[in-house]
């Protein structure tokens, strides 16, 4: 059987060369796209819930959000309810970076796409969804050691 590791990690690879190629005037890399789409289309999401939306760790997020905030695409704003946790929104500068990378992001999917049946794309999905989940389930055993 191939493995499904080494061609994953090939579209990532290929993916991230292609996002910071299009996105190196707006300094946002390829591993900062993906938490500034999520933060766009979710006004107000946390770190928490950032982190658990992109199966990343929290300190993954932190990162990302200081670099996005650094930059001037985001802010954070503490939670009335509790002051521990801090909400995440698009700046002016954010919003109007905000079209030119959600056109990036749908420029690529179009590439991986291209010539394959939006049936097959779909299952693929499942089966990917389905893996990840398998390697989350298997990660969070080792979390509670």
């Amino acid at each position: 059987m191939e493995s499904i590791g080494r061609y994953s990690a090939a579209i990532y690879r290929l993916t991230q060369s292609i996002f910071n190629n299009k996105l190196k005037e707006l300094a946002i890399s390829s591993g900062q796209y993906d938490f500034f789409l999520i933060i766009a289309k979710n006004e107000g999401i946390n770190q928490k819930e950032l982190s658990d939306i992109l199966y990343v760790e929290k300190s993954t997020v932190a990162k990302a959000v200081k670099h996005l905030e650094t930059k001037g695409y985001i802010q954070r704003k503490q939670v009335e309810k509790d002051k521990r946790y801090y909400s995440l929104h698009l700046t002016e500068k954010g919003r109007g970076a905000f079209a030119e990378v959600e056109s990036v992001f749908s420029e690529i999917l179009g590439i991986f796409s291209k010539n394959i049946p939006e049936s097959v794309i779909d299952e693929t999905i499942e089966v990917l969804k389905k893996v990840i989940d398998n390697l989350y389930e298997e990660k969070s055993k080792y979390a509670r050691e």
